[in-house]
């Protein structure tokens, strides 16, 4: 009798043991299948980076008629910083156009990656030919931007201008 109860004791241990083998099993795969995947989060931040830059890009604005902002507001303050003077556009009336394709991006970048509770950081430079250090034409952040952060940047946008090339370039980190 007393064998026979050793051996049903022994048995039961084995069954608690796969239990228990089989509860750390489940634990660790739930573990690993909810954590947020880290290049999940930067693929899609560098791809929000990359298409909020391309739409602020092709925005058209009202100013004497519909104005690209990529093609002709920030050219416009290329032209107005660099040797040429003042721009050729009539709508900017004597105001600065730096400071106009300023106000209007950061309103742009507001109304979409700000109320979306997201930090950013936009920059402009003109690149002069012979010129080492390239001429910052404005930069709109929110929140602080994104310094010192973990962030994802939209890539390089140049636009080819008669001043030179202006680099623009989207940082959203969170």
């Amino acid at each position: 009798m007393a064998k026979l109860n050793k051996k049903a004791q022994m048995e039961m241990i084995g069954l608690v043991v796969i239990v228990i083998l089989i509860t750390l099993g489940m634990l660790f795969l739930a573990q690993f299948a909810l954590k947020e995947k880290p290049d999940k989060k930067v693929f899609t931040r560098k791809g929000l980076a990359y298409s909020s830059m391309s739409a602020v890009l092709k925005t058209t604005v009202e100013c004497g008629g519909p104005v690209q902002i990529g093609e002709k507001l920030i050219e416009a303050c290329a032209v107005s910083k660099g040797t040429a003077g003042q721009s050729q556009l009539s709508c900017l009336a004597g105001r600065d156009s730096c400071r106009f394709v300023e106000e209007i991006i950061k309103e742009l970048l507001k109304s979409t990656l700000g109320a979306w509770g997201k930090r950013y950081e936009f920059t402009s430079k003109l690149l002069i030919p012979n010129q080492a250090d390239p001429e910052p034409l404005f930069s709109v952040s929110e929140k602080g931007g994104c310094q010192l952060r973990e962030r994802d940047t939209s890539g390089l946008f140049p636009i080819k201008t008669d001043e030179g090339l202006v680099e623009n370039m989207l940082y959203i980190c969170d």
